[in-house]
């Protein structure tokens, strides 16, 4: 224990030093019990570290999904996965859409909205989508997609309409929980920075059979790339999922983790947000600093649309950022806002 102790002891001087930890690091402290002492100075380093670099700031990002289909992704995780999901084609209208994304953006207060596809997708559909937003969306939100593997020339198809960023990851046990290959999960990740577009992605979905070494490597594929945001995701037990009876890991273990991904990626020169998902307290006393409000659907919910289910709404948001104790809010363009329970009720009261 002493040398565990002095090692991390180490680690956690040199992130005050602006040096982050090595991938090997990075495994020492997934070794860590997420109950244990250590752990819970891990959880306090980033969060200091993290508040104090973004000025005790924080983020709310929208995410709408547009269109569900027997996904050929095939995720066993995943509530469209075409071999187990249970939804028949959908698609939300326009007006539809522009009902949720108004929802979103009328507090004035959303940092970035994402608009949501299955793996495969309808680029017309999708330019139309983006379009729809664009046109309710203030200059002060940004407009980002997460969507399947694609080229380089429509990622700047994307961003001549409008888009500022993709989300995109490969994720654990890619290829073997999924039918897609790691190689081309990567390879998109790379077409969408070629394309001059900026990259979120997140160590995602998170069970309880990955161990160290598998969350260390993913954990990297973003921070090698340079990504603007960086996140940790566990994987819900959704019902009716091939890896639902796998069950969860706690949502401590993942505060845990979302710290550790937090000190690994904070001096990367273009990191900017820290996100973890699904949104809780802990992740943001660990370092966390991104909260998403969810609407339409969702592969973690069955409900057909999440904001009936497991999605946060805009409300549920600026509180929990409130109670985390963050000072301020900060829009798409940087711009901030003073975080405060007046602002909170201001907030809530407006139709």
């Amino acid at each position: 224990m002493l040398i565990k102790s002095d090692r991390l002891k180490g680690i956690i001087q040199r992130a005050y030093d602006c040096k982050p930890p090595t991938k090997d690091e990075v495994k020492f402290m997934l070794e860590f019990d997420e109950t244990s002492m250590e752990a819970k100075l891990i959880r306090a380093t980033a969060d200091d570290i993290i508040r104090n670099n973004s000025d005790n700031s924080a983020i709310i990002l929208g995410q709408i999904g547009v269109d569900i289909m027997k996904c050929p992704g095939g995720c066993k995780f995943c509530t469209f996965g075409d071999d187990h999901t249970e939804f028949e084609p959908m698609r939300i209208s326009d007006d539809e859409l522009r009902i949720k994304v108004h929802n979103f953006v009328k507090g004035g207060d959303l940092y970035g909205l994402y608009l949501m596809t299955m793996h495969e997708y309808e680029l017309p559909v999708l330019l139309n989508a983006v379009k729809t937003a664009r046109e309710i969306t203030p200059d002060t939100t940004q407009i980002w997609v997460n969507i399947g593997d694609t080229d380089t020339d429509t990622f700047k198809e994307l961003k001549k309409n409008g888009v500022t960023g993709v989300y995109h990851v490969c994720r654990l046990n890619e290829g073997i929980d999924t039918k897609l290959k790691p190689e081309d999960r990567i390879h998109t990740m790379d077409n969408a920075l070629e394309a001059g577009l900026e990259l979120y992605t997140c160590l995602e979905p998170i069970g309880p059979e990955h161990t160290p070494e598998m969350l260390a490597d993913h954990m990297f594929i973003g921070i090698e790339r340079g990504i603007y945001q960086h996140a940790a995701m566990r994987r819900v037990a959704v019902p009716g999922t091939p890896l639902a009876k796998r069950g969860q890991i706690s949502e401590l273990r993942l505060a845990q983790i979302v710290a550790i991904v937090g000190l690994a990626s904070f001096m990367v020169p273009t990191m900017a947000y820290l996100g973890v998902h699904e949104p809780n307290t802990l992740g943001y006393t660990s370092g966390a600093n991104i909260i998403t409000a969810e609407s339409g659907y969702n592969p973690r919910d069955s409900n057909g649309d999440t904001s009936k289910g497991r999605g946060m709404d805009m409300d549920a948001c600026r509180k929990m950022m409130l109670e985390c104790g963050f000072s301020y809010l900060r829009r798409g363009d940087e711009s901030k806002i003073p975080l405060t329970l007046d602002y909170i009720m201001e907030k809530a009261s407006e139709i």
